[in-house]
């Protein structure tokens, strides 16, 4: 199964490259967009840091920016039971991707077994990881001293890489993919409160 799972920077870029956001599109389309567009930032980042090659887990990487995009639209929204009902629904169009574009049609797997396991694994890694995830930013923001995320993104970097990573090639990412993070944060809040606004 691993083969499946495994994703290079230009395979996300294509990726993201045919979901790219516009404003006309609602809000579960928008959230779609942002999440690959997330996680081939972060790619990129990898790339440049010298990790393009080393390969990550796809399902950890969508979790991780699944997570950053809804906790960023519950932030932006003052509804908060729409809020949750339309993040429940972008959970379901991402696994929903996943499962039948990129596993079925880009890898041509039809092996239902495989298929199975790896929705399975998305489904449990895209819940578990949001409290996991959200705990570790509660910590970095609770320390005023932090400027940065670094619990969260050392969280991350433990678990994206299908072969963990030393800690000394953790410390050459961890700046980097910080302040990738913190940036994506700070803008999917401010684009979805635009959005809020410019709404009829």
């Amino acid at each position: 199964m691993t083969e499946f799972i495994n994703l290079s920077y230009t395979v996300m870029k294509k990726m993201v490259t045919e979901l790219k956001a516009t404003h006309a599109k609602p809000d579960r389309e928008k959230m779609k967009s942002l999440t690959f567009g997330m996680v081939s930032d972060i790619s990129r980042v990898l790339a440049e840091k010298g990790f393009g090659e080393r390969p990550i887990d796809i399902v950890e990487a969508l979790v991780f920016a699944m997570f950053v995009i809804a906790d960023t639209y519950s932030l932006a929204k003052p509804e908060k039971e729409k809020a949750i009902e339309v993040i429940h629904g972008f959970y379901d169009d991402i696994e929903d991707h996943l499962i039948n574009k990129i596993i079925i049609q880009d890898h041509n797997l039809t092996d239902a077994a495989e298929i199975q396991a790896v929705a399975a694994k998305f489904h449990d890694l895209s819940r578990g990881r949001f409290n996991e995830y959200g705990a570790k930013f509660k910590e970095d923001i609770s320390d005023p001293l932090v400027m940065s995320c670094p619990n969260t993104v050392s969280y991350l970097l433990d678990n994206l890489f299908i072969q963990t990573i030393s800690k000394e090639e953790k410390l050459q990412l961890l700046g980097a993919v910080s302040d990738k993070v913190l940036y994506f944060w700070s803008g999917c809040v401010q684009a979805f409160k635009e959005d809020m606004r410019t709404c009829p």
